[in-house]
């Protein structure tokens, strides 16, 4: 039996890693930012309440790791062009050069060369490629400033993917969320995301929370279950690389730590099912389970599943 908040216990190192930095921005220690202020968080206009402090200070990095920006953050703004030529090319490695950046940076290489070669096949639709980017404390974006307290994170309107190592960090040594997979399916969740972003996906999906607010939650649970189901399809392409076949249980069980039943359960003491906004710990497992076995991103169609349309 896995235990709620531990991720792994028997950490275990994948062979997808990276020194390339060519699509790494590195913030770290350059400031900016400062409190959050995104509808759909905390304390920024709606959505759970997520807690700064419990259980030691860091039960708030588990509820925000859960915390994506969904598409009403566009407030009906384009995607902005962010200069990248849909290339991947080599860089010089100066922000991926400890374990976790190493970790961080092959998931997020390898996450873009794939989704560069399966969206036209699968979609007919050419990738983006973009940047992570790395920040401690806070870094100003496209959706606004955002503090390390947001947790990992993608921005529909500049199109990147955010993290904060040392919460991440935190996250490891505290909760034994060890082993390169658990947070190698943090990046990939976050890429599912921008590929939701390049096919329209989230722009529709703003679309029908707006016309229909009563079903908002059922869709924001619909497009975080498909970038799970994502996050799947992308580990599915990298199986043969890693190192056991229980490996991709570190991935899953980062998927159910952060389904909206266990957060809830462990911060209010109670479940509110018409509150949850990214879907339950069996579904998020489900629909990475749903990726990962089938390869197939055209099999990630949560809102049909859903009957959402």
């Amino acid at each position: 039996m896995s235990r709620p908040w531990a991720v792994s216990i028997l950490a275990t190192v994948t062979k997808i890693r990276s020194r390339d930095d060519s699509h790494v921005q590195d913030r770290r220690g350059q400031g900016g930012g400062g409190g959050v202020s995104f509808p759909g968080l905390g304390g920024g206009g709606g959505g759970l309440p997520f807690p700064t402090k419990a259980g030691g200070g860091l039960l708030g990095i588990i509820v925000l790791l859960a915390a994506v920006f969904l598409p009403k953050l566009l407030g009906g703004q384009s995607a902005v062009d962010t200069g990248n030529d849909n290339s991947i090319e080599a860089g010089g490695g100066e922000a991926c050069q400890t374990d976790l950046e190493q970790t961080l940076c092959g998931a997020e290489r390898s996450a873009q060369t794939f989704w560069t070669e399966q969206l036209p096949a699968s979609f007919n639709t050419e990738y983006r490629v973009t940047d992570m980017v790395f920040f401690s404390g806070g870094t100003n974006t496209g959706c606004g400033a955002a503090s390390s307290q947001t947790g990992p994170f993608y921005c529909p309107v500049d199109e990147f993917v955010y993290f904060d190592l040392e919460f991440l960090q935190q996250l490891q040594e505290q909760f034994e969320a060890q082993g390169d997979l658990a947070a190698q399916y943090i990046v990939a969740h976050e890429f599912g995301h921008h590929v939701q972003n390049v096919l329209g996906t989230s722009g529709q999906v703003q679309q029908q929370e707006q016309a229909n607010p009563d079903l908002a939650n059922e869709y924001s649970v619909a497009l975080e279950l498909q970038a799970d189901c994502y996050a799947g399809v992308w580990a599915n392409s990298e199986k043969d690389r890693f190192d056991s076949p229980g490996e991709i249980e570190e991935a899953i069980n980062a998927a159910e730590a952060v389904g909206d039943d266990r957060i809830q359960q462990r911060t209010e003491g109670r479940i509110d099912p018409e509150s949850f906004t990214h879907g339950t710990s069996a579904q998020r497992a489900m629909w990475f389970r749903q990726g990962f076995s089938t390869g197939d991103p055209r099999r990630c169609n949560t809102f049909a599943e859903m009957s959402l349309g």
